[in-house]
């Protein structure tokens, strides 16, 4: 059970919703009759809408406060919005003599223009909770279509209601209520719909969402010169959006959520004066921002203008893009709020490597890496890929899974999944983390725990490359790993150790190099990391690390270490050569690293797209101190660079 006590911001703002509840109650009585009955239909609207979404077995979020408890649990004061809310939409529906047709849109871009600020302001205090924050500030772009849907379901079977029933007085006091049961079935299906289409992943939610609320905004603009403009200002109306946009704007300076999130600086305002702008658009006259020369009464509106305004509008748009800042160097490595996606950096990935044991001895490698691109509108996607090494019977496995969407945002942890049903899945934080993939006949599930301190390679700060870009990169060595693998149906315990590879920032021009790649660990509790890039233009980066058996790293330049190949492997599935069998030195200390599978080549089918296609795989380590590595080689396949030797 969560906590429903009140803070003090809550009970002052709570109180000031009740008492204009009342007063808007009072008012429509008394000057808006025909409205009247629409606020407390709209009431037990809201509630029906909040108790299908909070009594839901896994709800997809939660109220922290209440004035008064409803059943759910649902604040009173929530359901009470959401009347006044509904009332000021279609007060304003009705001033602005919208045609049927367009009227529940308008409704909806009204009410959700309320939301857009809102809702930051007040999940920034706690009152409400997200189970998994999205992507607009920590809320999910499904919420404001779900606003969207819910007051325009609202609207038009309202308006159907009112327009084919019977004009008695009495009918018309219980249209708001007849209302009710086709609006919620109405959200319900296009809800379903619409979450239908986000699960198809062809394009991504953010894309998905500006997408449609795009075309409901070009469906409404060329049609606002012809609305009526000719209202005497209602403040009544305007009561509760200025009411909300208030109170968002209080909680974005008032508070430290302008510090935590400067971007609503800008933000906020924007969507209030729009949503304003909005409310306002049927007094306009009356406020003297438009002529009354404008009405279609006296003049036509001209389509060549609108289309004018709306190409400024979109070069404006443009222009204020290219004027953003660079988000992309973000400073020092700051942990564990890295773990968590972070919108700003265009290429990241999560990536698990390690060796697993069962008490009968059998050996198993396995991999698990989830990577993000987020860059322009047609490169936000998700690749996944999974692997098993099963050393005894000598077979490697592997899958991936493609998703046209960013990963969920949360914050200082990660939350990622993959694959019909989350088939792939991984959950943590600094110090314990959760996997689990199934991959042709293997099924993986794991529990990690870190047992030494984060190692920040590059001083735990941006590395810029010499061919272009930088990286950010830090890894969690040496972590006890534990749980279980099923093999054709039977399922043994293992134990064994893991290696967690944490990199972002401006990779594009990385990904396209060739490069060797080792996660050695030894018996004497010591753990290396070496790599070396080579691409076509002979730009060469090659750096690493050690890390002691108490946890002290320090970096190895590259004059540090030498690899030597010892031998070849040609894939059977690609033609690819792939070097076979190292030879590493690493200040005077020699190790031979070979691979505990010859064939552990990922060669995915990719259709239009080149795709990686890359060696990685579990390998043993002798000479000096034994041991065991990991090993990743990218670049001697089909790359869009690539790399014949190092």
């Amino acid at each position: 059970m969560h906590s429903l006590n009140p803070s003090a911001g809550f009970v002052v703002l709570q109180t000031l919703n009740y008492l204009l509840t009342a007063a808007l109650l009072v008012h429509a009585w008394r000057r808006h009759r025909a409205l009247f009955w629409v606020i407390p239909a709209a009431i037990v609207f809201g509630f029906v809408i909040e108790y299908s979404q909070v009594s839901k077995a896994v709800p997809p979020y939660y109220y922290t406060e209440a004035l008064l408890a409803l059943p759910g649990p649902v604040p009173l004061g929530v359901v009470l919005s959401w009347g006044t809310i509904i009332y000021a939409v279609l007060a304003t529906v009705r001033s602005l003599a919208v045609p049927a047709r367009w009227a529940p849109v308008v409704a909806g871009l009204l009410a959700t223009s309320i939301d857009f600020v809102s809702d930051p302001a007040f999940v920034s205090l706690g009152f409400w909770v997200w189970a998994e924050p999205g992507a607009w500030f920590g809320i999910p772009w499904t919420n404001y279509v779900g606003w969207f849907v819910i007051v325009a379901s609202y609207t038009a079977c309202f308006e159907l209601v009112t327009r084919f029933g019977p004009k008695r007085s009495v009918f018309q006091m219980l249209a708001p209520w007849l209302a009710i049961a086709p609006a919620f079935g109405a959200f319900v299906g296009v809800m379903l719909g619409y979450l239908w289409l986000e699960g198809r992943a062809f394009v991504d939610p953010e894309t998905l969402v500006a997408m449609l609320f795009g075309l409901w905004l070009l469906i409404v603009l060329p049609q606002l010169p012809r609305l009526r403009g000719d209202n005497t200002l209602s403040g009544w109306t305007l009561a509760a959006p200025l009411f909300l946009f208030s109170a968002s704007l209080a909680i974005l300076f008032g508070t430290p959520l302008h510090r935590h999130e400067p971007e609503l600086v800008l933000v906020l305002p924007a969507f209030t004066l729009l949503g304003m702008a909005g409310f306002l658009w049927p007094y306009r006259y009356a406020l003297g921002v438009a002529s009354r020369a404008a009405h279609p009464a006296a003049a036509s509106v001209s389509r060549k203008r609108m289309l004018a305004m709306l190409f400024v509008g979109a070069v404006a748009g443009v222009g204020l893009t290219a004027a953003t800042p660079d988000k992309g160097l973000i400073g020092p490595v700051n942990l564990p709020g890295d773990d968590a996606f972070l919108p700003s950096q265009d290429v990241q990935w999560w990536y698990w490597t390690g060796h697993l044991e069962t008490e009968e001895g059998r050996k198993f490698g396995f991999e698990v890496v989830f990577f993000s691109f987020d860059s322009f509108l047609v490169m936000r996607d998700q690749l996944t890929q999974v692997a098993i090494t099963d050393v005894e019977a000598d077979t490697f496995k592997f899958d991936e899974h493609l998703a046209f969407h960013l990963p969920q945002r949360t914050s200082k942890r990660f939350d990622l999944k993959a694959g019909p049903g989350d088939i792939i899945r991984a959950v943590g934080d600094s110090q314990f983390d959760r996997l689990h993939s199934e991959v042709g006949g293997y099924v993986l599930d794991l529990e990690l725990e870190a047992s030494k301190a984060p190692v920040l390679h590059y001083g735990g700060d941006a590395h810029p490359y010499r061919f272009g870009g930088y990286t950010y990169y830090y890894s969690r060595v040496q972590m006890k790993t534990r749980g279980t693998i099923t093999v054709d149906g039977k399922t043994y315990h293992v134990k064994g150790s893991s290696w967690y590879d944490r990199q972002y920032g401006e990779l594009y021009q990385a990904i396209v190099k060739g490069w060797q790649w080792f996660a050695i660990e030894l018996a004497d509790n010591r753990q290396i990391m070496l790599y070396d890039i080579l691409g076509k233009s002979n730009q060469v980066e090659r750096a690493g690390s050690i890390t002691d058996a108490d946890g002290n790293t320090r970096a190895l330049a590259g004059h540090q270490f030498q690899v030597e190949v010892l031998g070849q492997w040609k894939s059977p599935h690609t033609g690819c050569i792939y070097p076979s069998g190292w030879r590493v030195i690493v200040e005077g200390e020699t190790f031979e690293v070979q691979p505990m599978v010859r064939d552990q080549e990922l060669h995915a089918k990719h259709g239009l797209w080149p795709g990686p296609e890359y060696w990685e795989g579990a390998a043993s380590v002798g000479g000096a101190s034994p041991g065991k590595a990991y090993v990743e080689l990218n670049g001697f396949c089909r790359g869009v660079e690539g790399t014949l030797a190092f």
